[in-house]
Formats: C-alpha cells, sequence, structure tokens
C-alpha cells in the first residue's frame, strides 16, 4: 500500500470509528511485533479498527485476551463480520498476531483452584482431608494456612468464551457509555488512565470508578440496585459486572501472576455472583443464575478468604449438593476473621447449617475452639453501635456475635444426639462465659 492510500485507510478508519461504541482510549502497545519487525500496514489498520469496533467489549482495549486464548484467526474474522467487511476482518487477525503474549490453550479455566475440576462433594472432601470427615486434630493454625486457591473443588471456573452461554468471563454488552460518563466521566477517565498506563494503581482507580457507576444510588441509569427491586436491572447489573471483572482477570493474566491482588479487586468478581443470587431473590432470574451465583463467589472469595458473611456463598454451595465445600468456605473463613468482629460467630452458625449431618460435632467443636482462642487472647467483639440500624438487624459486632452463637446452639441442639451434645456444650459455655454480656 502506497502512503497515499494508506494515509487514506487510516482516514476512513478514523471516521469508522468515531461511530462505534468504544471506550475512551485503549492502551498503547509496542509499535514492533513479537518478532521484532514493523508491522504491515493491514496490522496498523486492524489496530485501529479493533479499537473503534471491539475494544469495547474487550475490557483489555487491545486484544490481549484474543491472543492469550488462542482465537482461531476463523473465530476472530466470523465475530469481527458483524461489525466490519472481510477485509478488515482480516487486517484485525493481522494486528492480533504481532502482540508478544504466550498463549494458553483456547479452553483454558483460568484461576481454577488446583487447576483441576473434581467430580463432586465427596471427592472434594477426602482429595482434601483423606476421607468423609471433618478432621477432628486440625488446627486454626492448619486451616489458616490451606490457601483456596491451590485447593481443588467441583465447581467449573468460567472459560474465557462461551458463545452458547453466559458461564464465561466476556460480557454480552460493553461497559454502558452512559455509566461510563456519569459524574463528569468518574468511570470513564479512570479506565481510559488505566488503559493507557496499565498500572495497578490505575487498574484499582478504573475499578472502583465502575463499581460505583453501575450502583450509584443517585444515577438513574445504574443497573446494580440491588435493594430495589424496581430499579434493579438483573441482566445489565450483571454483564456491567462481567465486564469490570474480566478487566481485573486481563491484568492479572497480563502480568503472569496468580498472586491475590487488592481485596477490593477481587470483590469485582463477588460482585457478579451476588448480581446472580439477586435475581433470583427477586424472581427475574439470569440464565444459569444459581451457577453463577455460587461460581462467581467462589472466585471472589477464593483469593480473599476474610471478606463477605459467609451465608452468602454457602448457601449457593449448599443449593449445589456441595455441603463440604460450603463448611470449608465457613470455617476457613471464619479463621481468617479480622479482630473485633461478630463474623466468626456467625460463621459458626453456617458452618453448622451447611455441614453433613456425620460432621456437625467435629465442626461445632473446631468453631467452638477458634472462638475460645480468640476470646482468650483479647480479640473481643465491638460494643459500638452500627450506623443506620435497620429494624431487627444486628445493632452491634457484639450483638451480631451472641446472636450467631445462639442460633448455632439452637441448631445443635436440634439435630446432634445426646452424648455428641454433651461432648461440645462445655466448649459452648466457656465461649458463653468468656464472651462479654450485651
Amino acid at each position: 500500500m502506497d502512503r497515499g492510500n494508506f494515509l487514506r485507510a487510516v482516514m476512513s478508519v478514523s471516521v469508522l470509528f468515531a461511530f462505534a461504541c468504544s471506550t475512551p482510549s485503549g492502551p498503547e502497545r509496542p509499535t514492533h511485533d513479537s518478532a521484532g519487525t514493523l508491522p504491515s500496514a493491514s496490522a496498523i489498520q486492524g489496530r485501529l479498527v479493533f479499537r473503534g469496533e471491539c475494544a469495547s467489549c474487550h475490557a483489555s482495549g487491545d486484544s490481549f485476551d484474543l491472543a492469550y486464548f488462542s482465537y482461531p484467526d476463523s473465530t476472530v474474522v466470523r465475530r469481527a463480520l458483524g461489525h466490519v467487511d472481510m477485509n478488515t476482518s482480516s487486517d484485525i487477525v493481522a494486528y492480533i498476531r504481532t502482540l508478544a503474549v504466550a498463549p494458553v490453550g483456547r479452553f483454558a479455566t483460568s484461576f481454577q483452584p488446583g487447576g483441576v475440576q473434581l467430580t463432586g462433594d465427596l471427592e472434594f472432601a477426602t482429595a482434601l482431608f483423606g476421607s468423609d470427615a471433618w478432621p477432628s486434630e486440625l488446627t486454626s493454625s492448619a486451616l489458616l494456612a490451606i490457601d483456596p486457591t491451590d485447593v481443588p473443588i467441583a465447581l467449573g471456573f468460567p472459560r474465557w468464551s462461551f458463545e452458547e452461554s453466559n458461564l464465561d468471563w466476556m460480557p454480552d454488552d460493553p461497559f454502558p457509555e452512559s455509566l461510563l460518563r456519569h459524574s463528569n466521566e468518574l468511570a470513564g477517565g479512570a479506565l481510559s488512565r488505566y488503559q493507557t498506563s496499565g498500572s495497578y494503581e490505575d487498574l484499582y482507580a478504573a475499578t472502583m470508578a465502575l463499581r460505583i457507576a453501575e450502583r450509584d444510588p443517585q444515577s438513574t441509569m445504574a443497573p446494580c440496585q440491588l435493594e430495589e427491586p424496581v430499579r434493579f436491572e438483573a441482566d445489565d447489573c450483571f454483564q456491567a459486572r462481567r465486564w469490570t471483572a474480566s478487566l481485573v482477570a486481563q491484568h492479572m493474566l497480563r502480568s503472569g501472576s496468580d498472586a491475590p491482588l487488592h481485596f477490593s479487586l477481587h470483590d469485582a468478581w463477588w460482585d457478579v455472583g451476588n448480581a446472580a443470587r439477586k435475581s433470583i431473590q427477586h424472581n427475574v432470574p439470569i440464565d444459569n443464575a444459581e451457577e453463577n451465583w455460587a461460581v462467581w463467589m467462589y472466585l471472589g472469595w477464593a483469593f480473599a478468604p476474610e471478606r463477605h458473611a459467609s451465608t452468602y456463598l454457602a448457601t449457593a454451595l449448599a443449593r449445589k449438593h456441595l455441603p463440604r465445600h460450603a463448611t470449608l468456605h465457613a470455617l476457613r473463613s471464619q479463621v481468617a476473621r479480622v479482630e473485633a468482629s461478630g463474623n466468626p460467630y456467625e460463621d459458626l452458625f453456617t458452618a453448622v447449617r451447611v455441614a453433613p449431618r456425620s460432621w456437625m460435632a467435629d465442626v461445632a467443636a473446631f468453631s467452638f475452639r477458634n472462638l475460645i482462642e480468640r476470646l482468650e487472647a483479647g480479640d473481643v467483639p465491638s460494643d459500638r453501635p452500627f450506623r443506620n440500624i435497620q429494624e431487627g438487624m444486628p445493632e452491634s459486632q457484639l450483638d451480631k456475635a451472641w446472636i450467631g452463637l445462639q442460633r448455632a446452639r439452637i441448631r445443635l441442639i436440634q439435630n446432634l444426639g445426646s452424648e455428641e451434645l454433651a461432648a461440645v456444650t462445655p466448649l459452648y459455655d466457656r465461649v458463653r462465659e468468656l464472651l462479654p454480656p450485651l
């Protein structure tokens, strides 16, 4: 292509993407391909077209995911033809080939714990503990040392793109332009800065801004008003949250590290599951709502076990007939909790609520011992009153602790045999003795 024709091509592409659905900016990438040579004119044109026509759905902004997950040329062309002609689709392929990316398999499931999916709940227990029982000798420190990102589970984490289903990372729609522009382009500006710099700090700022945009109660366009059924747009919320989740995921994949990031970034994954949960609660279930609830919450929790009330994910796992998974989740959360919190006592109740009957006594004993360790070390739930207390809700962390303790006691009385109950009662009594009165 001579210089005059090339400049005309660039001008035509510029007009094209001026009207396309796009994010404010894309990351600046090297001008040389992976072999160290200058890319062809078609690759340069393909980059311009990708940024105009495709980047708004691919949160990285630069087709990293297509190269990383080994998308075949035929798939790229087929999907691009919905937006551009055949020649331009080939230009996009030429551009993707210039990216210096070490690819993985087309159907790889990123962040799958232990790198393998188990067949069921019983296999999970026997693989982790050696038998179908909660180990009576397990200590709090030993459980805390278990990394949920390394323990194989029976849930299959999403693959990157699955066109026939929503059980994947790729959203069906771009992050809404109206939300990017909201509040003086708070989210759009933050996203543009990240897509230019690629820095961790800008990722954090962009993720926080995107999360605010999709739930801002002052915005009439925010779809994630989870507590207001009339304003909650279940599928729009799910899609927007998947878009943000994929932004965080691609940052990790690009870096080559699976080390946990700041918990707020992994909360973006948990948020996707919460949108699915709320769609069920409000009787507007998205497709595969229960599966998405369990998988996305587990994704977020595995990287930040100290976060969120365990009842949400435990309930999803129990609904999926995975009570052993749910029990580990509740107790692994308990040992990770920060000081002065009532959450460990709620975890106690969650654990005895979801545990298999044959596990219940040992699970209760473990949880009681952890609470005793905390209290004897001076870790006492705060009695400072919560702000904006809703009717029927706990008034403080200490109130939350007592509620969790008493609910667990009732559950044990209802389900344990007399000998089992007699064995755990001294532990319960010791917790009651150490826990300050209301």
